[in-house]
């Protein structure tokens, strides 16, 4: 997502500074593909390698394409990978983010109200700490550097972006793991004003706002996929060579303006059928129905088994792939 926010920033400075469409060059070598896309700011230049799961992503600016403004190494599906550090056009270290470790080091002397956002950091993290417990916060939870700032006019900035205008309010999301998985992003959202209160949020079903109300006293997780599938083995999971098991951690929002606003559910998912279609003469897609075991991903309890399904679609310019949802059919 950060990426594709990056990439429209881009060609929105654009048109800003005059240029209506981005020159775009694609180069084939017998190793890799190359895109470099030139404009009167930047020179944008990504290489994806046929072989390996790897894309070097670099960009400099225009007049002196020995000036970097970013760059890094990534997964084709977009996932960062190692220390990315971002540049001004004087040259001066803006932030390096070690997309491994969440780790997000500013110059502070380009961000004038940073220390402002880490009090705010510390006071979201002491939500967390709270609600659930200092164990699941230390193993479980990991701020990505995903921060927003606001004040009565509006947007003001970010971690990485500069914030030029004090903010009066503060949004922070954090990735949350299981005991054996790869991170979730965007799994906790916390909203405070500018004295640190927390605010409820009012925003739709797919954002991640709010905490559950956990009972007893372990408040950290206790599930993973062998577990899981081992209980699930009574319900009807049958396992082979060739299953195709999937474990998903998800939110259910409650969609109610409170402090305990939804609850963590742990799945996996057993596939029952690929159906591909077409849609049109460019377009073709395929619907992935699945069994889904659900638990609770605090206590390890088995909740219920139910049907659900994903789509994948895609085309010449673009495509898309959905979230697990009900499959009503």
């Amino acid at each position: 997502m950060k990426q594709t926010i990056f990439i429209l920033i881009l060609l929105i400075s654009f048109q800003a500074f005059g240029q209506k469409k981005p020159f775009r060059e694609i180069i084939e070598t017998d190793s890799s593909k190359i895109e470099i896309i030139r404009n009167s700011v930047y020179r944008i230049y990504e290489e994806t390698f046929i072989n390996n799961d790897s894309v070097w992503y670099n960009v400099t600016y225009i007049d002196d394409t020995t000036q970097l403004n970013t760059e890094g190494w990534k997964t084709k599906s977009g996932k960062y990978l190692g220390t990315w550090k971002e540049y001004n056009r004087k040259g001066d270290l803006m932030y390096s983010w070690n997309h491994e470790t969440g780790v997000c080091n500013v110059n502070k002397s380009l961000y004038p109200y940073h220390d402002l956002l880490e009090k705010m950091k510390s006071i979201a993290d002491s939500f967390i700490i709270s609600a659930y417990s200092k164990e699941f916060f230390e193993r479980h939870v990991r701020f990505d550097c995903d921060c927003s700032a606001y004040d009565k006019d509006g947007y003001v900035g970010s971690w990485t972006e500069p914030i030029e205008r004090k903010p009066t309010e503060f949004l922070f999301r954090y990735s949350v793991k299981l005991n054996t998985s790869d991170w979730y992003t965007e799994m906790i959202g916390i909203n405070l004003d500018s004295l640190g209160n927390y605010i409820p949020s009012m925003d739709d079903y797919s954002n991640r706002y709010g905490f559950e109300d956990v009972k007893g006293d372990k408040r950290t997780f206790n599930i993973d996929i062998h577990k899981a599938t081992e209980i699930a083995k009574s319900y009807g999971l049958v396992v082979s060579d060739t299953s195709e098991i999937s474990e998903f951690l998800t939110w259910e929002n409650f969609k109610k303006q409170k402090f305990h606003n939804g609850q963590f559910r742990y799945y996996i998912t057993e596939l029952t059928s690929k159906t591909e279609y077409a849609d049109g003469t460019d377009r073709k897609g395929i619907i992935f129905r699945f069994n889904v075991y659900t638990f609770n991903p605090w206590t390890g309890e088995y909740i219920e088994k139910k049907k659900m399904k994903s789509r994948k679609e895609w085309g010449p310019v673009s495509g898309h792939t959905t979230g697990l949802m009900p499959d009503n059919e």
